[in-house]
């Protein structure tokens, strides 16, 4: 067992879990208990639409990755396991509109293994005077690198390759710095926009393996977190449609997430919405992502609109 104040290192956490930078951003992985860790996070993309020091889909992406690190340092068997987050469920703790931060917002988790291969977390994002945030329960499933990679294997047989950054093709010096920047600090470049009424849907892709960078090593599978920003983007989208605002804003209330597939390298994502229910400043949305016939992940989400 890990001592409590022992500051994980990279190689530490990258031998236990499935992400690397980029996609992994928090600072400072702290051990604080039995499952239970600390650490920086950072805000790395402009909420946009959303009136909260950061974006739900983004808090989610920090707090999964915090959680899987909580798991990682309890688990029952050593070497480096996959933790694919299959559901989520949070909850906003400050309702009032407030401004992109601008330091490290502060997350901890408590983790433990439910099954052989399952694991949850309970986690906690505050602000850096301490003030909770959010609050965001995440499930996963565990596999071994092994058993995940035989599983990527079969699922991308009919998946086109995906260059490698070594794969011989000469680059001008600004085509290398494009392939050094950090996909997650900028929004998604969604496209075919397709308004039906109360429904709302845009397209992403085909996805490349430079939109996963850091996501599973190897093996290049958007992050569910990353999903989860196509359809919350959707969803606010729509709401600024039907109420007429370009400008309107808002603040998420409450938001439950479920992970059925990856989309992988080489396919086109389509982020879909629907506004159910709307209760003075309160627009409750269904949102799901597709690939072809096949649903990647559904969305339930409140948004309160604050101006």
């Amino acid at each position: 067992m890990l001592e409590p104040h022992t500051v994980l290192t990279a190689s530490e956490l990258y031998s236990r879990i499935c992400v690397r930078d980029p996609y992994f951003a928090l600072k400072d992985v702290t051990v604080i208990g039995q499952g239970e860790v600390a650490a920086g996070v950072p805000v790395q993309q402009d909420p946009d639409m959303e009136a909260g020091c950061i974006g739900i889909a983004e808090a989610g992406r920090h707090l999964a990755i915090l959680g899987s690190c909580a798991a990682a340092v309890v688990a029952p068997r050593e070497g480096q396991h996959f933790y694919l987050a299959t559901g989520a469920r949070g909850q906003w703790l400050n309702p009032e509109p407030q401004a992109r931060a601008s330091e490290l917002l502060r997350g901890s988790a408590q983790a433990e293994h439910t099954g052989e291969r399952t694991a949850k977390a309970h986690t906690l994002l505050s602000s850096p005077d301490g003030t909770p945030l959010m609050r965001l329960d995440v499930d996963y499933d565990v596999l071994p690198a092994a058993t995940f990679t035989r599983l990527f294997a079969k699922a991308r047989v009919d998946m086109r390759r995906e260059p490698r950054l070594d794969d011989g093709v000469r680059r001008a010096p600004e085509e290398w710095a494009e392939l050094r920047q950090n996909p997650y600090g900028k929004p998604l470049a969604l496209r075919d926009w397709h308004p039906d009424g109360e429904c709302l849907s845009a397209a992403l892709g085909p996805v490349t393996a430079d939109m996963c960078k850091g996501h599973f090593a190897l093996h290049p599978a958007m992050p569910v977190a990353v999903v989860a920003g196509g359809m919350t983007r959707v969803a606010t989208a729509l709401l600024r449609r039907l109420e007429g605002a370009p400008s309107a804003r808002c603040v998420t209330k409450g938001v439950r997430l479920v992970a059925h597939s990856l989309a992988y390298a080489g396919q086109t994502v389509r982020f879909s919405a629907h506004r159910r229910t709307r209760e003075g400043a309160d627009h409750d949305f269904r949102c799901w992502a597709e690939v072809g016939e096949r649903v990647v992940a559904e969305l339930d989400i409140t948004f309160t609109r604050v101006d």
